[in-house]
């Protein structure tokens, strides 16, 4: 083997090292980026179970109560014809 294939070689694995070592940084930033992303996924995942019990406890709030109608009416209207608009709340305990 000549002088000049051992070096062209040697050249060779030289440049394939710096690929590998360049896949290998990419592929600690993606980690790195994955690891974030995870984190921040895990937040919005807890957050949307908080809502979500909260939510529950209206709902069940709201199911178990007695409920009153409350009319709305607008006070410059005076259209007889059009039915009231109503919100409903629970009543006040006695």
């Amino acid at each position: 083997m000549s002088t000049q294939v051992i070096l062209d070689r040697i050249s060779l694995k030289k440049q394939e090292l710096a690929a590998l070592q360049r896949v290998q940084a990419l592929s600690e930033a993606t980690d790195a980026h994955c690891m974030e992303l995870n984190r921040q996924m895990s937040k919005v995942v807890t957050q949307y179970e908080s809502i979500l019990c909260i939510v529950q406890g209206w709902s069940s709030a709201f199911d178990n109560a007695a409920l009153v109608d409350i009319p709305q009416t607008n006070p410059t209207e005076d259209d007889s014809e059009q039915p009231e608009n109503v919100i409903r709340i629970p009543a006040e305990s006695p």
